[in-house]
Parts: structure tokens; sequence; C-alpha cells
């Protein structure tokens, strides 16, 4: 009886330990982030001046595309290449690597503000899947804000402009 006893609760460790160890490495495995777009739509000012930005990042580049929202723009129009700095853009995809798109919870406002922008975050991983977040105005993500504010350093700290002419 004790033998059987002790080989039932070896075998029961093994079965906890096999289960466990197989959970941990399905959990913690992590997306490689492709790229991460920026869009930001204006709030409500003049219709000719409404536009709509789309900031593109990968790991070694930034691009800009603006437009503007009516046919009588008077947005100035284009699309522009940056230089980034490096280090900032490998903290930047650390960061958005780091959390799975669950850890994210969207926190409506009790009052939400009457107008503003919107801000779409968009993560794209290798496998071209994505993780969107959708800041309406007054809107925040529980769990987000390091990753947002590692973006907004990022385009802080542009190393190169673009040109006056798009292109």
């Amino acid at each position: 009886m004790v033998i059987r006893l002790n080989k039932f609760t070896v075998c029961f460790a093994c079965l906890i330990f096999l289960f466990f160890f197989t959970g941990c490495e399905v959990k913690n495995a992590l997306k490689e982030v492709d790229r991460i777009i920026y869009t930001v739509d204006s709030g409500p000012i003049l219709p000719e001046l409404q536009a709509h930005e789309v900031y593109t990042i990968t790991p070694s580049n930034i691009t800009l595309k603006r437009t503007g929202i009516y046919s009588n723009t008077e947005v100035y129009e284009g699309e522009w290449a940056f230089s980034g700095d490096e280090a900032l853009l490998q903290e930047l995809f650390t960061t958005a690597k780091r959390k799975d798109c669950s850890a994210y919870s969207r926190v409506e406002p009790e009052d939400a503000p009457d107008g503003g922008h919107t801000i779409r975050l968009t993560v794209v991983y290798a496998d071209e899947s994505e993780c969107t977040l959708i800041y309406d105005p007054g809107v925040t993500y529980k769990g987000a804000d390091e990753l947002l504010d590692k973006l907004k350093e990022v385009l802080n700290n542009l190393k190169s402009h673009p040109s006056m002419a798009p292109k």
C-alpha cells in the first residue's frame, strides 16, 4: 500500500510539473512587433483645417502621411520620412512587445468632453494580427500609459525633420 501511494504521488507530481511548465511556456510566448501605427484625427475645428495624420513607426524609421478631411482643405498635405532615435525606438518596441492586447482595458469617462481629437494606436505584429486602442475624447486605457508615453517620447525626439515639400 505504501509503495502504491508513493508511485501515485510521484506520478501526480510529474503531471503537475509538466502541466505547469507547458502552461507557462504558452502564456509567456510574446509576439514580435512589426510596426506601430499612430493615427490622429483633429477635433472640432473649422472643416477646412481638419486633418487626418498617420504615423507609421518601424524599428528603423517613421513616416507621416497627412491629409485634409474635406475637399476644400487648407491642411498642408503630404508624406514625410523621419529618422528616430534608435534607443528610443528600441524601448518603444520592447514596451509594445511586453504586453498582450488583453492587458489593456478601456476606461470611459464619466462625463465625456464636448469635442476633442481622436487617437488610434495600433500595434501590428509580425503575423499581421493587430491590437488597436481607440482614444475617443476623454477615454483612457488602463495598462497602456507606458506604451503611449514612450510613443510620444519617440515622436517628440525625432532626429531628422521633414523637408518643406511633400513627396
